[in-house]
């Protein structure tokens, strides 16, 4: 047994890779994951870093941040490429340089899970239509029916075929209660939109086949331009904070526009064609993606109801 203050270890032989040799194995200094020798700050046998195993409560927070946003320098990095080089983020991960960035993945994860995250938490505005029906800003919304309406549904519930009943009959359930449908389609956006991303490498791969590249090669630009349409979405978030409607409208217009343009260079550095071209290309992948869009929401509204 080794005792170094809070550390207590067996030794054990080498470790399972086996490139350690058994004569270096001194009990100096142990991994605490497979019994080698440490004699700098990781083990030579299975990457680990030299720890204790008993840690404080800073450790246990560093460490979380290491595992979510690799602070290594790498995060820092990999979005101030992305942010200010478009394109040159996928061209450097489909060359073979990925030790130096975050992978496409984790970047996606962090900016969809920051603007999920902010949108919950920034107060949204609420306007009252000449009706006096209350609106609050959202995604998905479903305005309070009057007594009127609810009969209306649920005299149709009580006719035509039975497709027809079941669906008047959660509608105006869900009308009811709107806070429930409204709350269970907004939480499900995160899984629709992740699905989205590979239907639009696809479509890619569709606009640029005569590319003749891979799937994933699609996957990874579409993550890269996900990850930026969050940024860009952040961003549109300040706009809950202006009071000027006129205001509000520009900056989200310039926001948009910003992110075309941002699409357009990044889509011609990845995919090495002509303005003209990408632009063409983008809008038919870009349209086809619109129509997959609205038929996601609609899906999800329709479950939201369902299961209300």
């Amino acid at each position: 047994m080794i005792d170094e203050g809070r550390r207590t270890q067996a030794l054990r032989g080498p470790g399972a890779g086996g490139f350690t040799p058994p004569q270096s194995l001194a009990a100096s200094n142990p991994c605490l994951n497979c019994g080698t020798n440490i004699q700098l700050e990781y083990c030579p046998e299975c990457g680990q870093g030299e720890i204790d195993p008993d840690p404080t409560l800073r450790e246990m927070l560093h460490e979380l941040a290491e595992e979510l946003l690799h602070w290594d320098g790498k995060l820092v990095a990999t979005y101030r490429v992305l942010l200010t080089r478009p394109g040159v983020l996928t061209k450097e991960y489909l060359a073979g340089r990925r030790v130096r960035y975050v992978s496409p993945i984790r970047v996606y994860l962090v900016c969809s899970v920051l603007y999920f995250l902010l949108v919950a938490l920034i107060p949204q505005r609420t306007v009252v239509d000449t009706a006096g029906r209350t609106f609050t800003g959202g995604f998905i919304q479903i305005t309070n029916a009057t007594p009127a309406e609810l009969r209306a549904l649920d005299a149709e519930a009580q006719n035509g075929p039975l497709l027809q009943r079941l669906w008047f009959t959660h509608l105006a359930r869900a009308l009811r209660t709107p806070e429930r449908v409204i709350g269970a389609a907004t939480s499900a956006i995160p899984k629709a939109m992740f699905v989205l991303v590979p239907a639009f490498a696809a479509l890619l791969g569709f606009a640029y086949r005569s590319r003749r590249r891979h799937f994933p090669q699609h996957l990874a630009f579409a993550l890269h331009v996900h990850a930026m349409l969050f940024l860009s979405l952040i961003a549109m978030l300040a706009a809950r904070f202006m009071t000027m409607p006129l205001v509000s409208a520009a900056y989200q217009l310039a926001v948009q526009l910003a992110f075309s343009v941002y699409l357009v260079r990044a889509t011609r550095a990845v995919y090495g064609s002509s303005t003209g071209e990408t632009v063409a290309r983008l809008t038919l992948a870009s349209a086809l993606y619109f129509v997959a869009f609205i038929l996601a929401v609609a899906v999800l509204f329709v479950f939201s109801v369902m299961t209300a």
